[in-house]
């Protein structure tokens, strides 16, 4: 029963918890099973509640959407109790202390966090290899990154070790490890899913949001929905009308396969969009090449300097004693974004938030004339890991990662919603996302169009290969 219980959605298991088919004891230690035999070869988990959840399970969890749906979390948020120690050898000591309202809705529902997943330091990389605990490996081909910054949820999803696994997004952080791991990843629209964070600059929103990387798009909505109700109150069974509501009309689809900063683009990103493009006309959808509708090299410049001015910005409110510790044992590229943020005169700051605002505007524009659009998630297919190690020179780090971060930043500016959607496997045996966006407040279009694609090319079976080789 281990194997079935693990290979089942979050839907599926609660429902299977509900009806008394299955406990949550039965369930939560399936999943703890799974992570004691799978996560050594990806290292995708770095810290292990077994004994609390398995305590949690015993008690009783309530019968809500998410009963005895284990999770886990993202080693970017608090938990009281546990180690919160954000990538960084910095804060390998540090234990939250604050119940998150997002953990807290989550487990409102039944849901119970088994642990953390790994993320790259601060959550500043586009890959998950951190110096403090090493990098995820990409369950799908172990020499392989995961994608960053929510690598370590995405592997683990991608790994069933668990259904569904809590993620954050402030540049492609849910999408691009989606794509990489070959599992499903929403960023709603900012604001949906927590507080707006305080910004360096009132015209600036946060450019984070918090959602979840899932093995299927039912399980996306139903955790999109428990936010929605913690955040806004009861939304009238938003999940259950999601899961079940067709999408009905035809969509008006833009494709853009230029990356915002002009360069290449590796031959499996562009096959796939042309791919999708392909299914997304057979399900009746119109599909029409475009360009960008922003200074798309200005644009990208600016969320560049946007990452880096934050950085500063943030260490630079910390205590003096935080601050030196930064400056003596922070991961080597964390430190150079600092000190380029820092290097910004005010005329460019300035010069950046208003870029980021013509840009928001710009897009809002562009979506009303079309419903979505659809991009590749990323410039760069099969990064090796240590390609993108944080210690490298940072020069050649930041070049690297400029080029591969290429087309997801543009919502984290304009706060719409976006998606990575599995769209295939490589004749490598790569799994390829494509990207989808749309206009504020539209992710059940999204949702729509993304169950629409799931049914017509299902993907939840497929398994990476080294699941079925010898366990350890």
């Amino acid at each position: 029963m281990t194997t079935d219980l693990v290979a089942l959605d979050a839907v599926a298991t609660a429902q299977l918890v509900r009806s008394g088919q299955a406990s949550p004891v039965e369930v939560v230690q399936a999943a703890l099973t799974r992570l004691q035999q799978r996560n050594p070869a990806i290292n995708a988990v770095i810290d292990v509640w077994a004994d609390e959840a398995l305590a949690q399970a015993r008690a009783g969890v309530p019968q809500g959407l998410l009963a005895g749906v284990p999770m886990l979390l993202k080693d970017t948020i608090d938990h009281p109790g546990h180690r919160y120690a954000m990538g960084s050898r910095l804060r390998l000591g540090t234990s939250g202390r604050h119940l998150d309202p997002w953990v807290a809705a989550m487990r409102a529902e039944g849901a119970i966090f088994i642990g953390k997943t790994n993320t790259p330091e601060f959550g500043l990389m586009d890959v998950t290899e951190p110096l403090a605990f090493g990098p995820t490996r990409n369950p799908w081909r172990h020499s392989l990154a995961s994608g960053g910054s929510s690598g370590g949820s995405a592997a683990a999803v991608a790994a069933r070790l668990v259904p569904l696994a809590h993620g954050s997004d402030g540049g492609g952080s849910i999408r691009y490890p989606a794509a990489c791991c070959g599992v499903f990843g929403l960023k709603p629209t900012r604001g949906r899913t927590t507080m707006p964070a305080p910004a360096f600059d009132a015209r600036l929103a946060t450019h984070v949001s918090t959602h979840v990387l899932s093995l299927t798009v039912r399980d996306s909505a139903l955790a999109l929905a428990v936010a929605d109700c913690a955040m806004r109150g009861p939304v009238g069974g938003a999940a259950q009308r999601w899961m079940q509501a067709p999408l009905t009309r035809r969509l008006r689809i833009a494709q853009i396969t230029q990356p915002l900063h002009g360069g290449p683009l590796d031959d499996a990103a562009l096959a796939a969009v042309q791919r999708a493009a392909t299914l997304l006309r057979s399900l009746g959808h119109e599909v029409q090449p475009c360009a960008w509708p922003i200074d798309a090299p200005a644009v990208h410049t600016a969320f560049f300097d946007r990452w880096a001015y934050s950085v500063f910005a943030e260490v630079n409110h910390w205590p003096e004693a935080e601050q030196a510790r930064f400056e003596q044992g922070a991961e080597p590229w964390s430190q150079a974004l600092r000190q380029e943020g820092a290097a910004m005169s005010s005329e460019g700051v300035e010069a950046m938030v208003l870029q980021c605002q013509q840009a928001s505007v710009q897009m809002e524009r562009f979506h009303r004339q079309w419903d979505v659009l659809m991009t590749p998630v990323a410039a760069v297919h099969g990064l090796a890991v240590g390609q993108h190690a944080p210690d490298l020179d940072y020069s050649t780090l930041r070049q690297r990662v400029q080029h591969n971060v290429a087309f997801t930043p543009v919502q984290n500016i304009s706060g719409q919603p976006a998606m990575s959607v599995p769209m295939g496997w490589c004749p490598d045996g790569l799994p390829l996302g494509v990207h989808f966006a749309a206009g504020a407040h539209q992710d059940e279009l999204l949702l729509q169009l993304a169950c629409q694609i799931e049914a017509a090319q299902p993907w939840a079976h497929r398994r990476p290969t080294t699941l079925d080789q010898p366990l350890p």
